[in-house]
């Protein structure tokens, strides 16, 4: 047996080793920055709902404050504009929340008017005919 045969596989060794090594460290990075994509996700999500329920009360109790001074019926008008703007920040988180892992602008579909889906395509095939 020759010294370069016993040197062959043990190159091929190597290589396979370093190969094994790089791939190892890929992959554990790549769960690492998938762990702080979902952390940053979640964070933005929690900005947003805080932002959207700040920013409705603001603006529902400032238009009720201007609608005060233009009719000249404080407090009425404020106090209002606040409770329309919980209820219109409380329905946006609502949607935010209740929207979470579906993509962007996705719907749940549903057939028109309570119809089943079937009769809903006869009533299409009964008008062809007409």
């Amino acid at each position: 047996m020759d010294e370069r045969d016993t040197q062959q596989p043990l190159r091929d060794l190597g290589q396979r080793l370093d190969r094994a090594r790089s791939e190892r460290q890929r992959s554990a990075s790549g769960i690492s920055q998938r762990g702080a994509r979902v952390s940053q996700s979640a964070l933005g999500l929690a900005l947003r709902i805080g932002l959207e329920l700040v920013v409705a009360v603001v603006v529902a109790t400032v238009i009720g404050w201007a609608f005060d001074r233009w009719l000249g019926t404080r407090p009425w008008g404020m106090i209002v504009g606040f409770f329309l703007g919980v209820g219109a920040g409380m329905l946006n988180v609502w949607r935010a929340v209740a929207g979470m892992g579906m993509a962007v602008g996705y719907r749940n579909q549903k057939p028109a008017s309570g119809l089943r889906q079937k009769d809903a395509d006869r009533s299409d095939e009964d008008e062809d005919e007409e």
